[in-house]
């Protein structure tokens, strides 16, 4: 079995995320548990957290293709629907935000 190893805590894995993550803009691969939602945020485009995660690039998915047996590098279902609720709750905060901080018209 090919694997690759993870960029950041080394591990050695079989479906990585590509992705730039620093100001080099070297392409690296992270694990996609923690490594990756600790210089992403969690979504792959990072969408509303680019003050956050100003280098982050989502580059795709990298999958040992010789792998024996099912590796799926989609997401399931329920990593999907939390990440939804999530990006919804953010516009919601940021609409909040918006509104305590625009002049009255009083």
């Amino acid at each position: 079995m090919a694997t690759k190893e993870c960029s950041l805590c080394h591990t050695l894995r079989g479906v990585l995320v590509r992705c730039q993550i620093d100001e080099s803009g070297k392409w690296n691969f992270v694990c996609p548990g923690k490594c990756w939602h600790s210089v992403s945020g969690g979504i792959e485009d990072a969408k509303g957290l680019e003050g956050l995660y100003p280098y982050y690039r989502y580059g795709g998915m990298w999958k040992d293709r010789n792998a024996d047996g099912p590796t799926s590098a989609k997401k399931p279902r329920r990593v999907k629907e939390r990440q939804r609720k999530e990006e919804a709750e953010r516009q919601a905060e940021q609409n909040a935000q918006l509104l305590r901080t625009a002049p009255s018209e009083h």
